[in-house]
């Protein structure tokens, strides 16, 4: 029994925080923080001569990892000690087979109970359903993790002898202000919890999420419908799932690259989008190549626009165009009948002759079509002169953000690996699905339907459409 005891206090005693944390470029966050706005203060530098150093900032991943970690050496510990009631209750009830005093046997099977108990491990969960979506932590921790063992495997990590004891010096101290950052924190939460807040609230400001979507819609020139219609209803659904696990401390990235299309497939993604911000959630829009057209509609419903420098932005205007065939009929003596009721039912169309009455009447839709446009994107961005960039041009981002049109010149990297400093960055796509062959040889049969009938609409006039025909695209 002593030596089960004694075994149970040594693992009691090597119970620590085992950190093994590496020195990386130091930033400021607090329990708070969900705003990465800026890539933080630059300077680590110190004065020749001078041995104090700042103490470093742990961000929320690395608190949490920490206290995983620590919880974990508990429940090793826990299971250690599990371990070695049972084999001390086993070596009892062998050591006091023959007895006749029946109390070493019933402490010796209370031992093991008790031991089976404690070392016990943690049920699996139950089969999971199948997910929906693919969701990917984008940390660089995480994500780089297995590529930075094999890079040192590679170079080697010999280190020089007088750096040793400094490198072990600087581990030491890291791990303590580590230790010291944990404790702050539960101090924090103390508070907070004595100041009445909910503990699931405290939870949500703790970790807070960045959660990071695309929208790439086809660079091509052609869209089928059948495309666009999957494309939406899978933003819809993606921007429903945000919504549903998201909390106020959370946030949003979008990354765009559109050149426009139909005026309501467009309308319908920017107020996907707009959901999210109703919602109170932060929206970034991120254009690394094009958001054109529609695609500037659906960008400017974000409170952030961010572009590279060279890509293209804008082209705020309307368009609709189609052939004429009705002097070939006419010419080939060919009747083309048709018959409405209403006396706007059809305009303008590819058989019918052609009257003034009737292009100023559609030339009166685009008109309202472009007021509409200029109006969601005055509302979104109040500060922007938008007569004056709404000429449907499209201007390279440096340009776009001179006139307002985007808020800051940078890549979708550089605005994750900010948001990595202060939150997990989890990419939201949709998860795809082994297909088979029925499934292929049906999607060939739609991709050539939906082909026609894109070429179709084109050259019959497929209405007033949000697409950007700058030579530039």
């Amino acid at each position: 029994m002593s030596m089960a005891l004694r075994a149970f206090r040594a693992s009691l005693a090597r119970r620590s925080v085992p950190l093994a944390w590496r020195p990386c470029r130091s930033f400021s966050t607090g329990m708070a923080a969900n705003d990465a706005s800026g890539s933080g203060d630059a300077s680590d530098k110190q004065e020749p001569g001078s041995d104090k150093q700042e103490p470093r900032s742990f961000t929320p991943r690395e608190l949490h990892q920490a206290s995983v970690e620590a919880g974990g050496t508990i429940d090793k510990a826990r299971q250690g000690a599990g371990a070695a009631l049972a084999l001390g209750g086993a070596g009892v009830l062998v050591w006091h087979h023959w007895a006749a005093v029946a109390s070493f046997n019933c402490l010796g099977g209370g031992l093991i109970a008790l031991g089976a108990a404690l070392a016990r491990p943690p049920q699996r969960p139950r089969k999971k359903q199948e997910a929906r979506f693919k969701l990917t932590l984008l940390n660089n921790a995480e994500r780089w993790k297995t590529d930075q063992q094999a890079l040192r495997a590679l170079v080697g990590e010999e280190v020089p002898q007088v750096l040793v004891k400094a490198l072990q010096d600087e581990g030491k101290k890291e791990k303590q202000q580590l230790i010291e950052a944990l404790q702050q924190r539960g101090k924090d939460l103390q508070e907070s919890l004595k100041a009445g807040e909910a503990a699931s609230s405290l939870q949500e400001r703790l970790r807070p999420k960045t959660f990071v979507f695309d929208f790439q819609a086809n660079m091509a020139g052609v869209v089928r419908p059948d495309a666009m219609k999957k494309q939406l209803e899978e933003l819809r659904d993606i921007v429903t799932f945000i919504l549903h696990c998201s909390s106020p401390h959370d946030q949003a990235v979008v990354r765009l690259a559109s050149p426009g299309g139909a005026v309501a497939d467009y309308g319908l993604g920017a107020a996907q989008l707009l959901r999210l911000r109703h919602q109170g959630l932060k929206l970034t829009a991120c254009v690394d190549k094009v958001a054109a057209s529609g695609g500037y509609m659906m960008a400017c419903a974000a409170d952030t626009v961010v572009a590279t420098p060279f890509s293209l932005v804008g082209s705020i205007g309307v368009l609709t165009a189609m052939p004429n065939f009705s002097k070939v009929l006419k010419r080939n003596d060919i009747d083309f009948l048709q018959i409405t009721s209403g006396k706007w039912k059809r305009t303008l169309d590819p058989l019918s002759e052609v009257t003034e009455e009737a292009k100023q009447k559609v030339q009166e839709d685009v008109r309202t079509v472009h007021d509409a446009f200029k109006g969601l994107v005055q509302e979104q961005r109040e500060s922007l002169d938008v007569e004056q960039v709404a000429t449907g041009e499209v201007f390279l981002g440096a340009d776009a953000k001179s006139k307002g049109l985007v808020d800051r010149l940078a890549t979708s990297d550089e605005v994750l690996e900010e948001f990595m400093k202060v939150s997990d960055v989890v990419e939201v796509s949709i998860a795809t699905k082994k297909k088979g062959v029925r499934e292929l040889l049906e999607g060939r049969m739609e991709a050539a339907e939906g082909a026609f009938v894109s070429f179709w609409r084109r050259i019959s006039g497929g209405g007033v459409s949000l697409e950007s025909q700058d030579p530039k695209l």
